[in-house]
Formats: structure tokens, sequence, C-alpha cells
């Protein structure tokens, strides 16, 4: 298990270009609407195609930031999910495909589960036999230091 949610982030990703290259190809189809003498219409695609090509940025930026900070998965993760079903009405949603892709990835972000931090040497654990001054939170399970008894994980006193 590895300590930064790879899957949630290729997931979001991919999804995110599909849902921005569905938003780029609605505004080149409402561009031709357009040139086509339906200016009303084609304007009207041509924005809810910029609209899902800024999703489609939004949920890419949201699948790097889990991956830069996996300790704040679960917002990262929500505003994936947000951005992609938002997604579906105002930009097409990545041709069906990026909405599902960045669903899953928003999801695996949200349940997504940090390994403890290692601490000492190879194979130790926080808190385990033979870690000098270093305990385990109750709270979250993260390494307290015994000389600031404050965990590394949640920032909690204990």
């Amino acid at each position: 298990m590895s300590n930064k949610p790879t899957a949630a982030f290729v997931l979001a990703l991919i999804g995110g270009i599909f849902i921005m290259l569905g938003g780029i190809v609605l505004i080149a189809l409402g561009s031709i609407i357009g040139s086509l003498g339906f200016g009303a219409a084609g304007g009207t695609v041509a924005l809810y195609g910029g609209i899902g090509a800024l999703l489609g940025i939004l949920v890419i930026v949201g699948g790097v930031m889990v991956w830069v900070r996996p300790q704040q998965h679960v917002i990262w993760g929500v505003l994936i999910i947000v951005f992609a079903v938002i997604s579906i009405p105002l930009g097409g949603g990545g041709f069906i495909l990026g909405f599902i892709l960045a669903l899953i990835g928003g999801i695996l972000a949200l349940v997504f589960k940090p390994m403890p931090m290692m601490m000492g040497g190879p194979g130790m654990m926080p808190g385990a036999p033979g870690t000098a001054g270093v305990m385990t939170c109750p709270a979250c399970g993260g390494a307290v230091n015994m000389q600031t008894r404050t965990c590394t994980m949640c920032g909690k006193a204990v």
C-alpha cells in the first residue's frame, strides 16, 4: 500500500482530460452552429462547452492536489466528485467516460487511508517496541513525539 492515492490521481487526471476535451468539442460545435446563422444557439452551446472545459481543468487540479497533499484527500475527493457531477449537464460529462473516471477517482480519494509514517529504522512503525521517544496517537494512529506530545498526522495534543 502506498502513502499516496495513485489510482485516485490517475483516474481523476484522465477523467478531467476527457471532460476538458468534451468542453472543447462543444466550443467548436457552438462555433460551427453560430457560423451557420444560428447565433444564439451556437453561443449557448459554446458557453456550455467553456464551462465544461473549466470543470475538466478543476477535476485535473483536484486530482493533482490529491497526489500532492494526500492528508487532504477527503476535501479533494469531494471536489472531484462535485465537479464531475456538474460536468454532466453543463459540459456533456466528457463523453460520459470522463464523468465515470472522475467519479471513481473521487471516490477512491475519499476512501484512501494513508499509511502511518515510518520512524526509526526500516520495519519500525510509530509506537512499536524499540522506537525511542515515539508513541501512537489514540485518535488517528499517527506518530506522536514523546517530547512535543503532538501527533504528526492529525495535530492533536496527546
